[in-house]
Order: C-alpha cells, then structure tokens, then sequence
C-alpha cells in the first residue's frame, strides 16, 4: 500500500507555493529554464510569459523601452527583467516557501529555435554578473539573494540543455558547477571580496565560449540558408 501512495492523486498544493520560482523565455515564449513547480498549471505560465513579453515589445514599439517591471498583487510579486527580446520573471510569494526545482523539456525542431534557446540562455549569463557586481558594491537586498539564487538554478539547468545539444563547443559541466558553488550568495561573495576576481575569472571564460559557440552555430545557419559567405560574416 505505501509504495501505491507514490501514485495516489496529490492534494491540491496551497497558493503560497504555487508563486514562487523564477522562468526565463525567448522572444517567442518558449522556456528556456524554470525553477517554478510542476503544480503550476502550464497554461498560467504561458500566460505570464506572454504578458511580460507584449509589456516589453509595446514599451519597445512606443520608444520607451524598460528593462524591469513589477507587478504586486494579494500575497505576491512579479517581477520581470527584460532580455533583448526575451524575458526572465521571477514569481515571489508574500511568505518565504521552498519551491520544487523542474527542468521543462526542452524541444528544438530546428537550428533557429535552438539559437533563440541559447541567445537567452547567454542573457541568463548576464544576469548572474550583475548580481556579483552588486557584491562588489555591497548593496543588496535580500530579494536580490532570492533571485541570485534563482538565476544560478536557471544557468545550471539549461546548461543540460546546451551540452544535450551539442557535440563539443559548450561550457564544460564541471567548471559551471564549480562556478556556481564559489558563489554560494551575494553575502558570500561581499564578505569574501578576494572570491570576486576568481568568480568573475570563471564566469568570463564561460560565457565566452558560449559567445562562441553562439556564433559557430549562426554560421552554420547561415549556411544551410545559403547566405553565408565572408562578406555576411563581417557585415
């Protein structure tokens, strides 16, 4: 009877942990990484997503682009950083829960969709060194550590993607691993400052190579679209 109970129908999850995780997006609402639980019904999250990305594209369209928008309801915050076209949320509850890690599937039918998947996944990269960056400053919040731990989940899970992928030119497993466990909080880090230069030492040598797998990959789009050629690659 115990082992059956591992099937059983689970009880509906309260609200509260429902709202919290983070997922970023493309430009054209496909997951890149969530840490939002499985409970969450897809159709909410789409519809999330979509929103903040129209808010960004109609913001864009009336010369008044924004990077950041938040949105506060009745027991919890949204809110959403724009990636050149994509988007990164964070759901944030009225009280701390723990939320279950998830990593979406992930289905790329075709070269393009796989370069918009690692064009925000770079942005991800981004966001992680803005966040050492304000170590080094030493202001921050504690919703800055919430989200700091966030994007670190975001970069750990869709690097499964990436190496899943492709064949070689990926950032190697163990050394993003490594990365992400030196920076352990922003606290960490301000209170450590002679880690910063090694974490950004580390963090620069993987996001170049996916810079570089990034472009490796659009030359080869360029090929099986016919137009590449030494003029298009320095155009």
């Amino acid at each position: 009877m115990g082992f059956l109970k591992l099937f059983s129908k689970p009880a509906a999850p309260r609200l509260e942990t429902l709202l919290s995780g983070s997922m970023a997006i493309t430009r054209t609402g496909g997951i890149v990484a969530s840490t939002l639980p499985n409970a969450l019904p897809p159709e909410t999250t789409r519809q999330i997503g979509n929103v903040m990305l129209k808010a960004f594209a109609n913001a864009s369209e009336s010369n008044l682009p924004f990077s950041d928008l938040i949105l506060q309801f009745e027991g919890f915050k949204i809110v959403a950083r724009n990636l050149r076209g994509g988007a990164l949320f964070f759901l944030q509850p009225g009280n701390p829960s723990t939320s279950t890690l998830t990593l979406p599937a992930m289905s790329t039918h075709n070269l393009d969709e796989f370069l918009n998947y690692l064009e925000t996944y770079v942005e991800c990269w981004k966001q992680f060194n803005q966040y050492v960056n304000l170590a080094r400053s030493g202001k921050f919040s504690a919703e800055d550590e919430t989200q700091f731990l966030e994007v670190k989940s975001l970069i750990t899970q869709g690097l499964e993607v990436v190496l899943a992928a492709v064949e070689s030119g990926g950032p190697r497993k163990d050394e993003v691993m490594a990365l992400v466990v030196s920076a352990p909080s922003i606290r960490h880090l301000a209170e450590n400052e002679n880690n910063i230069a090694t974490v950004e030492t580390q963090w620069h040598k993987a996001y170049l190579t996916l810079q570089s797998l990034l472009g490796r990959l659009k030359v080869q789009q360029q090929k099986q679209e016919g137009e590449w050629s030494w003029g298009s690659l320095f155009r």
